[in-house]
C-alpha cells in the first residue's frame, strides 16, 4: 500500500519527539568518549545509508514506494541511534544520507532536522556524512541547508541538467559536490573533481545459453565488470578516488563480496548498497544477514590493504592511444581489452611521443582517425623498429575483403581494419601477439578477469584476479615474461600462501589451485 505524502508527513512528526529522544541520548553517550577525526575525502569509504520521512516520500513520487510496511518502517527509522552501531569495525567510514528532494515542506524541514542530529551523532565515531541530491533545486539553498546540518559534502545521484553540477559547486565553496555520472568521459580528463564517481554495471558472469544466445562449447561467458572503469580512470589521475554506483538486483552474500572486488581490485571503491530486505534484517539482528554484513567487511578490510593500494603504475606492453575529444568509441576497447585478458597501458593523444612508446611491443591507434602528419612518422617508426601498430582505414592500404591486412614495416607491421569494431580488435590482438608481447598470459580463467599492475625494478609484479561465478576456480596456471623467484597469493578468505614458481623459456609460471572470489598474486 502506497503512503501519500500528507501521511507520511504526519506519520513522521508523530514520531519526531522520540527520534529526538533517542538521538540526544546517543549524543550524550557520545560526549563522554575521545571524539574521533573525521576521515578525510580520499579515505571516505563510502555507503548508502539512505532514510527517513524524505526518502519515503521520494520513492513515492518516483513510484518505488516499499510494498512492505515492515521495510517502511525500517527507513522510516533509519537515523535512529542504533543503526549507527551497525558500522561499529566497519571500514565504511563515509554515509550517504538522503538529504535534497522535492517534497512538502514539512517534510524537508524534519528529515533535514534528523539529518543534523545524525550527522552530529556519525562525526562523534569517525563517520562522514554527504547529502544525497536526488533532484534539481535551489542550488543556494541546498548548499546552505547542506553547511547548517554539518555535512562534509555533497552526492548528487540522479538526473540533472548540464551546468546544475558547477552551479551547486559554486554556491557550496566550503563543501565537495560529488557527481554520480553516466560516462566516464565526463569526469576521466576533469581534473578540478575531488573524487570520480561514475554509474557501473552489477558485476556478474552469464554463460551464453543462459542469456538465449547461441554458442560454441569453447564460448566463453558473457561478464560485465567494472574493472576496466576504475582502471582506466585511475590510470589517467592515480591520486583521485574513484567510485562505482551500482545497483545489485537480489543479491546474495556473494554478490555483496563480488561488487565491492570488482571495483577494488583496479583501485576504485564500490559505493556501498544494501538492500532493503537486508537492511530490516539488519535492524532486528538477523543472524543470516549479519553473517552476509560481516562478510562484506572482510572484503572491505581486505580492499584497503590490497586493491585500495594497488599501484597505479600500469603494466603492459600494449598501448591504446587514446584521444580525450572521441573517448566514448574508447571505452569499448578498453572494456573489451580488460575483458579479453591484455594489460595494456593508456597513451592519451597529447602524450604520444617517442619516450611515452619507447617500451611497448603494439600499439592500437584505431582513435586516430586519422593521424596526424607527425604521427603517421613516428607510428610508422614504431613498427619499423620492431612493433605492431593496429589502425584503422585512414591508415590506407585498407583491404576489400578481409577484416584486415597485414602491412610489413621494418622489422614490425601495421595492421589496417577495414570497419573496425572493438570486440574484433580485441579477440585478433591475442592472435596477432606473441605471449611475451602481452607478458601476462591466464589459463584456465572462463569467469576470470585479471589485471596487472607493477613490475619495476623495485615494484613487485601484483596481478589481481576477480572470479564473476559463483563457484570456485581450479587451477588457474600464470604465466609471466621474465624470471621471477617468487610468488605469494593472498585473498580475504584464507591466511596468504607461497605458490610455487617454474621456469619456462623466458618465462615464469604460477599455478593457482583454487580461486573463489578474489586473489591477489605478488611475484619478485
Amino acid at each position: 500500500m502506497a503512503w501519500p505524502p500528507f501521511a507520511i508527513a504526519r506519520h513522521s512528526r508523530c514520531r519526531l519527539t522520540a527520534w529526538v529522544f533517542r538521538l540526544s541520548a546517543l549524543l550524550l553517550l557520545c560526549c563522554t568518549l575521545t571524539l574521533a577525526a573525521t576521515p578525510p575525502p580520499a579515505a571516505w569509504v563510502p555507503i548508502r545509508w539512505t532514510g527517513g520521512p524524505l526518502e519515503l516520500a521520494w520513492r513515492l513520487q518516483t513510484k518505488r514506494p516499499p510494498a512492505d510496511p515492515t521495510i517502511r518502517d525500517v527507513l522510516a527509522h533509519w537515523y535512529e541511534p542504533a543503526t549507527l552501531g551497525l558500522l561499529e569495525n566497519s571500514n565504511a567510514n563515509c554515509l550517504l544520507v538522503t538529504f535534497s528532494a522535492p517534497a512538502e515542506a514539512a517534510v524537508a524541514v524534519q528529515q533535514q532536522e534528523l539529518v543534523k542530529t545524525y550527522a552530529e551523532a556519525a562525526h562523534k565515531v569517525g563517520l562522514a556524512v554527504l547529502g544525497l541530491v536526488y533532484a534539481p533545486g535551489d542550488a543556494p539553498r541546498i548548499a546552505a541547508d547542506a553547511v547548517h546540518a554539518g555535512l562534509d559534502g555533497l552526492v548528487l545521484d540522479g538526473d540533472f541538467k548540464p551546468g546544475f553540477a558547477s552551479t551547486l559547486r559554486n554556491a557550496a565553496t566550503a563543501l565537495p559536490v560529488i557527481e554520480i555520472v553516466k560516462e566516464a568521459a565526463a569526469v576521466r580528463w576533469n581534473s578540478a573533481l575531488t573524487i570520480s564517481a561514475v554509474a557501473g554495471v552489477p558485476p556478474s558472469a552469464h554463460n551464453l545459453a543462459d542469456m538465449g544466445i547461441r554458442g560454441t562449447p569453447s564460448s566463453q561467458p558473457w561478464i560485465q565488470s567494472n574493472l576496466w572503469l576504475v582502471r582506466s580512470l585511475r590510470l589517467v589521475m592515480p591520486s583521485r578516488p574513484v567510485w562505482v554506483s551500482s545497483q545489485l538486483e537480489n543479491p546474495s552474500a556473494q554478490d555483496y563480496a563480488r561488487a565491492v572486488a570488482d571495483a577494488s581490485a583496479a583501485g576504485g571503491r564500490w559505493i556501498i548498497s544494501l538492500d532493503d530486505t537486508l537492511r530490516a534484517k539488519l535492524r532486528s539482528r538477523d543472524p543470516a544477514a549479519l553473517a552476509t554484513w560481516r562478510q562484506l567487511n572482510s572484503y572491505l578490510k581486505y580492499a584497503e590493504t590490497q586493491g585500495v593500494s594497488l599501484s597505479p603504475t600500469a603494466y603492459g606492453n600494449v598501448g591504446i592511444v587514446v584521444d580525450p575529444a572521441n573517448a566514448g568509441s574508447s571505452d569499448e576497447y578498453l572494456s573489451l581489452m580488460t575483458r579479453r585478458q591484455v594489460p595494456y597501458r593508456l597513451v592519451p593523444r597529447s602524450e604520444l611521443n617517442a619516450a611515452s612508446i619507447a617500451k611497448l611491443r603494439a600499439l592500437v591507434v584505431i582513435d586516430l582517425d586519422p593521424p596526424s602528419a607527425a604521427e603517421s612518422k613516428l607510428l610508422q617508426q614504431f613498427a619499423e623498429d620492431g612493433g605492431t601498430v593496429i589502425a584503422g582505414p585512414s591508415w590506407g592500404n585498407a583491404p576489400a575483403n578481409e577484416p584486415f591486412a597485414e602491412l610489413p614495416a621494418g622489422k614490425g607491421r601495421v595492421v589496417v581494419y577495414k570497419d573496425p569494431d572493438p570486440e574484433s580488435v580485441a579477440k585478433d590482438l591475442k592472435e596477432l601477439l606473441e605471449d611475451s608481447d602481452l607478458g601476462v598470459v591466464p589459463f584456465n580463467v572462463p569467469s576470470v578477469i585479471t589485471l596487472v599492475a607493477g613490475g619495476g625494478t623495485e615494484q613487485p609484479l601484483q596481478v589481481q584476479l576477480v572470479n564473476y561465478f559463483d563457484h570456485p576456480v581450479e587451477a588457474i596456471t600464470l604465466r609471466v615474461a621474465g624470471k621471477y623467484k617468487s610468488a605469494r597469493m593472498e585473498t580475504p578468505e584464507d591466511a596468504p600462501v607461497n605458490l610455487p614458481v617454474r621456469d619456462g623459456e623466458g618465462s615464469t609460471e604460477v599455478t593457482i589451485a583454487k580461486l573463489l572470489l578474489w586473489g591477489t598474486v605478488s611475484m619478485q
